[in-house]
């Protein structure tokens, strides 16, 4: 069991995963919300909030292209020096930060226009804690919504 300290969790809450970040930070799966801390502040999202949750692995076809535009780079150096190295060093700085933006999680909400990115160490353990713990609340939250329909055709 993932250690509760440091967190403020309510009474009664599960903490099911608690991992790291790639910054250093960490990031918390519970079975109502989403915790991530960096610094001293914690966000947190809780589920029902949630509309969408992606993974962005690494992308290699931007990773292709940009090598392509560092080769024609080098290639055109002896034609036009500025523009060559300039096209070298664009493709070699979109290299690295395709690399930086490897397996990007974006938890997508209802009440904020920007999602929260998280670059997690471990994607598929978080993962694993997360779908199951969103369909969850999900679930309960139709059953919820069913019953409530229900109830005043019985009366």
């Amino acid at each position: 069991m993932p250690s509760r300290k440091g967190l403020d969790l309510e009474t009664g809450e599960r903490l099911h995963y608690r991992g790291g970040l790639r910054s250093g930070d960490e990031i918390a799966v519970t079975d109502r919300r989403v915790l991530v801390r960096k610094d001293a502040e914690t966000t947190s999202v809780p589920y029902t909030n949630v509309s969408e949750v992606s993974n962005e692995s690494f992308n290699w076809f931007l990773t292709i292209l940009s090598l392509a535009l560092a080769g024609v780079g080098l290639y055109s150096i002896s034609e036009n020096a500025f523009v060559g190295v300039g096209m070298v060093l664009f493709g070699l700085w979109s290299v690295y930060r395709t690399y930086r933006h490897r397996d990007r999680v974006r938890i997508h909400t209802h009440s904020q226009a920007k999602p929260v990115e998280v670059f997690p160490e471990e994607v598929e353990a978080l993962y694993d804690e997360l779908e199951p713990a969103i369909d969850a609340v999900r679930a309960d939250q139709e059953r919820g919504e069913a019953d409530g329909e229900r109830s005043p055709e019985a009366a």
